[in-house]
């Protein structure tokens, strides 16, 4: 290799001299498919953690969900079961011979329906 030759001859020139042997090249084809998959791992781990972060953030926190102050009910009633799930306080309540269940919005206070239960009649 002399000065005078170009800088892209003296490469064609080592590369016709370095060829590699098959164990060589065997070495070198499973070191890249090993890297290939432990790159491909991380970047999985990374779209999982990446992931969990977008679904905690899009989560409502139960302090925006669960703002009503109070919730009424009326004069005598007692209360059977209370149960706050997905922005609704379901109530329970007996009042008299009458059970109600009555949902209220968790945010406003505001009774967004009253259900009666009412005996079923007797079959014959």
């Amino acid at each position: 290799m002399s000065a005078d030759q170009p800088l892209n001859a003296q490469d064609k020139n080592q590369d016709e001299t370095s060829t590699l042997t098959p164990e060589a090249e065997a070495v070198i084809h499973r070191a890249r498919r090993s890297f290939g998959i432990s790159v491909l791992i991380l970047m999985l781990g990374f779209m999982a953690v990446a992931g969990a972060l977008v679904y905690r953030l899009n989560q409502k926190s139960s302090n925006d969900q669960y703002q009503a102050q109070s919730v009424s009910v009326p004069q005598g009633a007692q209360i059977v079961s209370v149960v706050a799930q997905d922005g609704l306080i379901t109530l329970t309540y007996k009042l008299g011979a009458d059970t109600t269940i009555r949902l209220v919005d968790a945010k406003t206070g505001d009774v967004v329906r009253d259900i009666s239960i009412a005996p079923e009649a007797p079959l014959n």
